[in-house]
């Protein structure tokens, strides 16, 4: 699970896509081609007629300006833009057959073999290219997506690695995502293993917030942001693959006492705690493992899986089970509640500015719900916990189901928006998109992810910043009783 978004990450964003329209660059030159395709397809009404039609006029463009740069930067973007990545590495393809001696699109040519491309392709690219750490990041992508040999998936992981010293991995980040593809892609348990270790010897925990606080009250939110793994639980799943299953739960207990005593969410240590227990025959510290891993972590079905075959070895049936498993996952979350008020506080104040556009470029006004308890989910696509928030913002709506209504402002730049887009779409969530800058609201908000629950006047009432289970569990207690509340 990728770690949580701070401001710095926002910032940085911005800079990028700052960078890229700066004059004399290609996408200076292709940006206002792209817009006029994007307007168009927008006012057609985004039908698939309508994206034919655009996409026809697209490669006739590159036709008429297939000697120029810009132009493949243009087609590809604007393909993207339409949802046709496959049609997009097909330009990418062409303008490496065309100019073998540019790199000016490298960053274009990766993003798309990255996520449409084949092995062929990442072969294909030029020899200078594979210098740079972004290449074999993008060469074990394409492996883990098209499920190549695990020796491939290996020997790309190590070409990371090498360029990416431990001074340059901040927490061991780096090492730990190697590691747990490793395991998850059948490479040897024992190089994962390795890798681990060296994730471990860097830091016990990921990556700390890049950030100087401002104030004692920030300092303790930083504290208890999503930390992006504890990397004693990738090095207990390691050994546990290994069948050192002693050694295995030694890790793996650190590993929980460390989430426990941080108060951050786990990778996944509750489910492998569970598993590592079971080894070792102590079944009611198994069960309970998969009952911790059901209130914090995001990975619920496989832990109540395992919980219901464990407790019908124990007892013969499921007589009983839901019951337990209601009174235990309860019991867990409300003793985070407490220590998660500095994430989630209870205010009375007017929203104040908030004028963002809707997915149609359109002003939009969030008082046409008043009537409604409103979330206000601020999320941006880079950001990996606000997949966390959001899937809990979901489950909320769905269940007070017309009392709730749920505004999902994207921080993303323009070069992501349809990105932001298309992610609602593929989850299926009825939110209703908008995207803004920080100078479109008065509201500042410090860093993602981060929700706002507004009643029925439209006045703010709750405010949350940042995420762990027992913000989570704090949220939805305040969110209910606000609905309850007419």
């Amino acid at each position: 699970m990728k770690g949580w978004c701070f401001v710095f990450v926002l910032l940085m964003s911005h800079v990028v896509a700052v960078v890229a329209q700066q004059p004399g660059s290609t996408w200076s030159i292709a940006k206002p081609f792209v817009e006029d395709w994007d307007a168009e397809y927008r006012s057609a009404g985004r039908t698939i007629e309508s994206r034919n039609k655009i996409a026809g006029q697209i490669r006739q463009f590159l036709k008429q300006h297939d000697k120029e740069i810009w132009a493949y930067e243009a087609a590809a973007v604007g393909l993207n833009r339409l949802n046709l990545n496959d049609d997009a590495a097909v330009v990418m393809r062409e303008y490496l057959r065309r100019f073998p001696d540019d790199d000016t699109l490298a960053e274009r040519v990766l993003f798309f073999f990255r996520i449409v491309g084949t092995v062929s392709d990442m072969n294909s690219l030029p020899e200078r290219w594979r210098g740079n750490v972004d290449y074999w990041h993008s060469l074990l992508r394409v492996y883990v997506r098209t499920e190549a040999a695990p020796a491939l998936v290996e020997s790309a992981g190590r070409e990371v690695l090498k360029r990416t010293p431990k001074e340059q991995d901040p927490g061991g980040n780096q090492r730990i995502r190697i590691a747990e593809t490793w395991l998850k892609q059948g490479v040897s348990p024992r190089a994962a293993e390795s890798v681990a270790r060296e994730a471990v010897e860097i830091a016990e925990v990921g990556e700390r917030p890049p950030a100087t606080p401002s104030s004692t009250e920030q300092a303790t939110i930083l504290k208890r942001l999503l930390i992006v793994n504890v990397n004693r639980s990738t090095l207990g799943w390691a050994l546990y693959q290994q069948k050192r299953f002693s050694e295995a739960l030694a890790e793996l207990k650190q590993a929980a006492a460390i989430c426990e005593r941080e108060n951050i969410v786990s990778a996944g240590v509750y489910y492998r705690l569970g598993q590592t227990f079971e080894r070792a025959d102590r079944r009611k510290e198994a069960l309970d493992s998969y009952f911790k891993a059901m209130a914090f972590e995001n990975d619920e079905e496989r832990a109540d899986s395992a919980a219901t075959d464990l407790y019908r070895r124990i007892h013969g049936s499921t007589n009983g089970l839901n019951a337990l498993r209601r009174r235990r996952v309860n019991d867990l979350l409300t003793a985070r509640v407490d220590d998660a008020r500095d994430l989630v506080r209870s205010v009375d104040k007017e929203l104040g500015r908030f004028e963002p556009l809707d997915d149609q470029r359109r002003p939009f006004d969030i008082s046409q719900y008043r009537g409604k308890v409103v979330i206000v989910e601020f999320w941006a696509t880079w950001c990996g916990i606000c997949r966390v928030t959001m899937k809990q913002t979901n489950e909320l709506q769905a269940a007070l189901a017309n009392h709730v209504a749920v505004v999902a402002w994207s921080d993303d730049p323009e070069e992501t928006r349809a990105e932001a887009a298309q992610f609602l779409r593929d989850m299926k969530y009825q939110f209703k998109l908008v995207f803004g800058e920080a100078s479109n609201r008065s509201l500042e908000v410090p860093f993602l992810p981060a929700r706002l629950i507004l009643d029925r006047n439209g006045r703010l009432r709750v405010m949350e910043f940042g995420y762990t289970p027992g913000s989570a569990a704090a949220f939805a207690q305040k969110l209910r009783a606000m609905v309850g509340d007419q």
